[in-house]
């Protein structure tokens, strides 16, 4: 693979694992939906990292983004179980 196929993959993980979305000031959330969206972010780049590991044959970036995808499923799964939480003790 090209030193700027590289580049520009390096480039477009690193603009995904920076622009997280925003919420509108006005948006009701609870600490589980933030939880499940960062969980989101996560899984997102993990999974890039680990296709970038694939085509350029580096086995650091695939166990990375493997890692990571993982950080952000259990993320998920916290933000799950804080909402049930919150649903639980609200009624």
């Amino acid at each position: 693979m090209s030193r700027m196929r590289v580049a520009a993959l390096t480039g477009a993980l690193l603009t995904l694992a920076v622009a997280t979305p925003a919420l509108a000031d006005d948006t009701p959330t609870t600490a589980g939906a933030v939880d499940r969206l960062k969980g989101l972010t996560n899984e997102a780049v993990g999974a890039a990292k680990r296709g970038v590991g694939n085509l350029t044959e580096d086995e650091d970036l695939k166990a990375e983004g493997r890692a990571q995808k993982l950080r952000g499923q259990a993320q998920q799964e916290r933000g799950k179980v804080k909402d049930t939480i919150e649903n639980a003790t609200n009624k």
